[in-house]
């Protein structure tokens, strides 16, 4: 077998994650960072009425900034995965399906903002026949299921 069979084996033991996965991954993670805002809220500034209703001020905003920071470009530029992403079973890969570096995964965070405020991101993936968001295009990256065909 020569190394192009063996890399089109490879690649084929992997699917590309579907919209829908994608989209339950980022929700699971946006839920579990304003979970852990209203906690910072809660014991570091006591401002909190509800969790619906609260606010961030210095010390308590930089830790959440940093959380936020860890729980995207660097859990995923580490792993490849986000706590959500590792939930769902899907993973974000370089498009020769090797781990993505630091740079593409602060590429896709950075990316994805213009992709959650125009609602690009969605649509650019509908129409991507690989399910890439902006992000994803400009970082050179997929996001495949991490569980692999036999």
């Amino acid at each position: 077998m020569s190394g192009f069979e063996e890399f089109d084996n490879y690649q084929a033991k992997f699917e590309k994650a579907s919209i829908g996965r994608r989209i339950v991954a980022s929700v699971i993670d946006f839920i579990i960072y304003y979970f852990v805002c209203v906690f910072l809220a809660l014991v570091l500034d006591n401002s909190s009425e509800s969790i619906f209703s609260f606010h961030l001020e210095g010390f308590s905003a930089l830790v959440a900034f940093l959380i936020g920071f860890f729980l995207w470009p660097v859990s995923e530029g580490i792993w490849g995965q986000t706590i959500g992403k590792r939930f769902m079973d899907i993973k974000v890969v370089s498009k020769d399906y090797t781990d993505v570096n630091m740079g593409q995964a602060f590429g896709r965070f950075v990316l994805g903002f213009i992709d959650c405020s125009f609602i690009s991101g969605i649509i650019a993936t509908i129409i991507n026949k690989d399910n890439q968001r902006i992000g994803d295009m400009a970082a050179g990256t997929f996001v495949i299921n991490s569980k692999y065909k036999e």
